[in-house]
């Protein structure tokens, strides 16, 4: 399809046989199922554009690409009423909202009903599913927050009213705190202003709070900003000292790769690298022979 035409219904035609959402797709307008199918990835192996690519595509503003999207929502939401495929699915995701606190980031969310093996949807079609519903809210364009789901009684003002909070008490504080001890924090700051927000009473609902926050760190039971090397060890020093202390005993340098690994699996570690980086900060770790490596603050010498 040549994308560099006028958003025109008569000129758009598109094959939605590889989509199981085609029985709600096919009543959209054309220029709303395009949006809908290049906004959602439906088509392209999960890949998504952003509105203003389309809107560019189609020498369109992103408004007015955005108001496409929202009259195409609406629709997929009415066709969606009454048919038991889809209600089952949204029952399904408000429950597991529900006992998730209420908030989960987009990825969790999608997991769950995936792992649930009931739908052969994919995972763009559900979460067209999820955003096109009434009861679940998708929060995406909040700079303190990472794309997520939410339900009520929780509602966008609150969440980043408490961000903002937590933001600004870790500014403050400068150094980290233990999860449940800031949860706790939370619950006696904001449980009396916002008594209708049952949620304040589940501790999950702090834990997937701040998982969903951009800037905050959960790491080994502590929370804070992406600064405290407590909360985010970005370096391979500070990765070697946090599983040396963990392991609370002198390591082989041999060892320690797979040792790290364990608590930091995202990325693949060399021996070499390890080697380099405990010779070179010797004011932290100690050779003690035969390659085993201590640390300083054991009193090692």
């Amino acid at each position: 399809m040549n994308f560099n035409i006028k958003m025109d219904d008569s000129k758009i035609s598109l094959d939605l046989t590889d989509t199981r959402l085609k029985n709600v797709l096919q009543y959209c307008k054309p220029k709303e199922q395009l949006v809908l199918v290049r906004k959602f990835g439906l088509l392209t192996g999960g890949k998504e554009v952003p509105l203003q690519r389309i809107g560019k595509d189609y020498n369109l503003t992103r408004e007015r690409v955005r108001q496409i999207e929202a009259q195409a929502l609406m629709r997929v939401r009415r066709l969606m009423v009454g048919n038991a495929m889809y209600i089952d699915l949204i029952e399904d995701a408000k429950k597991i909202l529900r006992d998730e606190g209420g908030i989960l980031i987009e990825d969790s969310m999608i997991n769950k009903i995936v792992n649930l093996k009931k739908y052969e949807f994919t995972r763009q079609e559900i979460k067209l599913i999820l955003v096109s519903d009434f009861d679940i809210t998708y929060l995406k364009r909040n700079k303190n927050f990472d794309k997520c789901f939410y339900i009520d009684p929780l509602f966008e003002d609150f969440l980043t009213v408490v961000s903002l909070y937590t933001k600004d008490y870790f500014k403050k504080r400068g150094e980290s705190v233990d999860i449940y001890e800031f949860a706790t924090h939370l619950k006696t700051e904001f449980s009396k202003k916002y008594d209708q927000i049952t949620f304040l009473k589940n501790d999950q609902f702090f834990l997937n709070f701040f998982t969903s926050l951009r800037d905050i760190k959960l790491f080994d039971g502590k929370l804070g900003t992406a600064d405290f090397v407590d909360v985010h060890p970005k370096t391979i020093k500070l990765k070697i000292l946090y599983t040396m202390r963990r392991m609370a005993k002198p390591v082989h340098f041999q060892e320690l790769p797979a040792k790290i690994m364990e608590h930091f699996p995202a990325k693949n570690i060399k021996v070499n690298t390890v080697h380099n980086e405990l010779v070179k900060n010797n004011d932290y770790f100690v050779n003690l022979g035969l390659g085993l490596y201590g640390l300083k603050e054991w009193g090692f010498k």
